[in-house]
Formats: C-alpha cells, structure tokens, sequence
C-alpha cells in the first residue's frame, strides 16, 4: 500500500489512509485533460476545464462517498473529507480504476466557504496530482442526514487490462 499523508489546514492535521498516485497509475490513465488557455488556470485549484476519455473505454460511475461516521467523536468537515476521499480510491479501485483515471468528481459542500474551498484544492491536488480531473463544487445547506458535510462523486476510465464486464 502506498504511504500515507497528511494535510495541513491551518492548525489542523489530517491524516488520510493512502490516496497517492502512483506512476504506473498516471501512465494507465489514458484521458486527455483540456485547459484552454482562454479559459482560468483552474490546475492551480486542482482541477482541469475538461477532460476527454478515448473513445471506447469503459467508465466506472462511482456514488457520493462521504466521510461521516455516526459513532466517531471527529466529525469535522476535514475529517469528513479525508475520509470521503479515501472511499472514493477504494471504490476506484474495486472498479478496476485509480485517481489519475478520474475524469470528473462532483463536490457538495455544506455551509461552503473559501476554507473549504482552500481546502478541497489542497485534496484535489494531493489526490489527484497533476493528471487533474474535470470538477463540480456544488454547496448546499445540508445533506441526507444531519451532521454529513461533505459528498464526492466520479466518473473514472476503467483500466483496460481489468476483465471484469469485458466483452
């Protein structure tokens, strides 16, 4: 498994389970990003304008993940978010997938504010590294229960080697 790291938000340090691309997943990542240069320079937040899966491959559509966990005393929004992202590779992974094949994730953040958006470029970046996905950022005033504060959704390539559903 890889390492593990840590984000640093102001006085706060989350530790995340493993979320490090490697770079065998960066080279099995056959997407194609799109970052006009008309368009803002979103990489320096951690996403890209567009992203263009090749023709023929299959995707993996993954459900919002999040990271609230009822009987656990940490349930701020970095921990929440840590542990959303974390879910989100694991499901990945299971699909035959990585991070660097991620094509776009979809964020909704409760009581949104540029903390958290600091924050979320921060994830993004460390997750994802340089082969940046296509990125949603919806806030919203809650979620399907009380106390959830984050949601991440995806769509990711599967890897081609990956038999699972082939043809």
């Amino acid at each position: 498994m890889p390492n593990s790291f840590s984000f640093f938000f102001g006085a706060t340090v989350i530790a995340c389970l493993p979320l490090l691309v490697s770079a065998q997943d960066q080279q099995e990542s056959h997407k194609e990003l799109v970052n006009p240069p008309s368009l803002p320079d979103s990489t320096q937040f951690g996403y890209s304008q567009a992203t263009i899966a090749p023709a023929g491959t299959r995707l993996v559509h993954v459900a919002g993940q999040v990271g609230f966990i009822e009987t656990e005393a940490d349930n701020g929004f970095e921990r929440q978010a840590a542990r959303a992202f974390n879910n989100l590779e694991i499901a990945l992974r299971e699909a035959g997938s990585n991070p660097a094949s991620v094509v776009q994730i979809t964020l909704l953040i409760v009581d949104h504010d540029a903390k958290k958006l600091a924050l979320m470029g921060q994830m993004r970046k460390s997750m994802f590294g340089e082969n940046l996905p296509a990125s949603i950022l919806i806030p919203v005033p809650k979620l399907y229960t009380p106390g959830v504060l984050f949601e991440i959704g995806a769509v990711a390539i599967i890897d081609p080697n990956d038999a699972r559903g082939a043809e």
